[in-house]
């Protein structure tokens, strides 16, 4: 049985330091500030590691790369680039699963921005409809490697 690979904590606030400092250098004028809270980011991860243990592999790892995507945006972890640091950390968790974000269409995208804006309004806990519509998302945007 194959075993799920977890993108863990460092890599997560690595890549979002690395996302702040790239648009740092870029937009000095409006400029995003680096801090985490490590105690919603380990909630984020706890509801990744217990989601979706019930399934075959594949969905799976489909169901935690939404809950990833989904709860970094929701949980808001960050000061900044939340929802950035999501995606790029949803696509390298499913390229270690080996699946991959495929080429995803505009509208696809802005369609995937809206729901990750949406989770981010439901401060109470995850939205159930709006991580369907993620999970939905996922798994039309994605392809095995």
């Amino acid at each position: 049985m194959k075993k799920i690979v977890y993108t863990d904590r460092e890599t997560i606030i690595g890549t979002n330091n690395l996302i702040i400092t790239t648009w740092n250098s870029r937009h000095p004028e409006r400029p995003e500030f680096i801090d985490v809270s490590t105690a919603r980011l380990d909630e984020v991860l706890d509801i990744v590691e217990n989601v979706g243990n019930d399934l075959d592999f594949d969905d799976s790892v489909l169901v935690k790369a939404a809950h990833l995507a989904g709860g970094l945006a929701w949980d808001q972890c960050f000061s900044g680039a939340n929802k950035r640091t999501a995606m790029s950390v949803t696509s390298l968790f499913l390229r270690s699963n080996g699946f991959d974000l495929f080429r995803i269409q505009k509208s696809e995208q802005r369609h995937l921005r809206q729901l990750l804006f949406d989770i981010q309004e439901e401060r109470g806990q995850l939205n159930e409809h709006t991580m369907s519509e993620i999970i939905l998302y996922i798994k039309r945007n994605v392809r095995k490697l």
